[in-house]
């Protein structure tokens, strides 16, 4: 090629995915790019030198020779409809747009023209539909992780968590089911699935897993089955699955291992569905396992934290120099209520009763005293009281009523008239203050957090004024 032309063609990006060819002013070829070589069958030998008209059926070359000149003369050309003859002899469709090059004293030198046939077109909408197929899984990926972040950060439970994990994950149409089986340190089994019916895959990965013990094989990392890759031991898992279709299980392992050993989730990919993201999309698992590893670690610490604090916070309160048979009575009716409320919706008030000022008493008859008028107390309590509901001796002169199908408000009054009671008795030698706390059930109370309520009440109580009571 002249040195004049390729010097002042050399500013033009060639086009690579369509055909390109340059002409000189008398429509001859002298370049073409390998796009036209591959869509015609021609080598570059049998086409550079020639006309390019010879390679047009007759009623194109009509075209060319009225749209050549005006290509040279005004510089440019679009969209010009033309039947090209295949070295094969089929016929092929294009569209032409070119312009022209001249040299700094306006002089043409060639025409530099791109043809897109209908296999470029068909090429262009394929790249535009993987472009946003592509932007669709980028979208889906990032809402599941996100969507799982905000799991681990807003969820009060590990079954809270898991059940919202389970929900994200079965949204996006790849995925027909994800499952998670809960493996205990005995070879228990629990499970939670995000199909309302019967899985029949999962219920055959349980039965591999607990009879030949495959939890151990997969234990690292993800195994992916497949229908047509065999896998020794899961062949009854194979048989349920369809040609494209992907399991992919993966195992997380609890770092403390406290409550179970392992969790495995169970992801059924639907293989139609995957396009051309199957890699990606088991690269994104491989992430959301990370998320879940870190989901189910932090809440196993997280419950077996609360679970000594709740059992802790349930000895320091209740141990001291009251009776060990009324502890345990007093927390096994306070459960009793709680699952009467979860049942019937009954509610029910605990009130407490705390009676200070008498450990300042020294002599041996004022002592007498303090245990008559504590007896004293306890009868007045038990008489002001309704037959269903439960008083309770913890000793340190401290009383608490278990009031039966009783709200807060109902539970105050009762307090105040029990309270004017207790005050009108004959304290004979001693003088003593009363402090009253009341606390109401609430939704997803334990004995823990009502007892810490109705202490609260009874602090709080104390530090406002002698003989008062405050609600918490």
């Amino acid at each position: 090629m002249d040195s004049k032309i390729l010097k002042y063609n050399a500013k033009y990006a060639e086009p690579k995915s369509s055909m390109f060819q340059m002409l000189q002013k008398d429509g001859k070829i002298i370049y073409v790019n390998e796009s036209w070589l591959k869509e015609t069958g021609y080598r570059e030998d049998e086409v550079v030198g020639k006309y390019f008209r010879d390679f047009l059926l007759e009623e194109s070359q009509e075209q060319v020779k009225t749209g050549f000149p005006r290509l040279r003369d005004y510089g440019c050309i679009e969209n010009v409809p033309l039947k090209i003859k295949r070295k094969d002899g089929v016929v092929i469709e294009a569209v032409l747009n070119g312009i022209s090059v001249y040299d700094e004293n306006g002089e043409f030198l060639n025409t530099r023209c791109e043809l897109k046939t209908i296999n470029y077109f068909i090429r262009s909408n394929q790249y535009m539909h993987n472009l946003l197929e592509e932007e669709i899984f980028l979208k889906k990926s990032l809402y599941m992780k996100s969507q799982i972040n905000n799991a681990l950060l807003f969820s009060e439970s590990l079954s809270d968590f898991l059940k919202h994990v389970l929900f994200v994950l079965s949204e996006p149409s790849e995925v027909f089911s994800t499952t998670v089986l809960k493996f205990g340190k005995g070879n228990e089994v629990f499970s939670e699935s995000s199909e309302s019916l019967e899985n029949p895959i999962e219920d055959e990965i349980k039965r591999s897993l607990i009879k030949n013990d495959f939890s151990k094989k997969i234990l690292d990392d993800f195994m992916i089955i497949e229908k047509d890759k065999v896998i020794e031991g899961f062949e009854d898992v194979q048989n349920f699955l369809n040609n494209k279709d992907i399991l992919v299980i993966s195992t997380i392992v609890l770092e403390n291992k406290i409550h179970m050993e392992k969790t495995i989730f169970l992801f059924h990919l639907h293989g139609e569905k995957l396009s051309i993201f199957k890699e990606k999309w088991l690269k994104l698992l491989r992430n959301v396992k990370d998320l879940l590893s870190l989901g189910l670690n932090t809440f196993d610490v997280y419950e077996n934290t609360q679970a000594i604090a709740e059992k802790l916070s349930e000895f320091s309160m209740l141990e001291s120099r009251h009776s060990s048979n009324q502890k345990d009575e007093l927390k096994n009716s306070v459960y009793r209520e709680i699952e009467r409320y979860k049942r019937y919706s009954t509610p029910f008030s605990l009130l407490i009763f705390k009676v200070s000022n008498l450990d300042s008493i020294k002599n041996s008859v004022a002592e007498l005293w303090v245990e008559e008028i504590s007896s004293k107390i306890s009868r007045t309590i038990d008489k002001s009281i309704r037959d269903i509901d439960q008083l309770y001796n913890l000793g340190n002169e401290k009383f608490i009523v278990i009031l039966t199908e009783t709200v807060e408000n109902d539970a105050v009054k009762i307090s105040e008239r029990i309270e004017k009671e207790i005050l009108d008795l004959d304290p004979g030698p001693v003088n003593f203050t009363i402090s009253t706390g009341v606390a109401e059930n609430k939704k997803d109370d334990t004995f823990s957090s009502i007892y810490k309520r109705l202490d609260q009440s009874l602090r709080e109580s104390k530090k406002k004024s002698k003989d008062s009571l405050f609600l918490c």
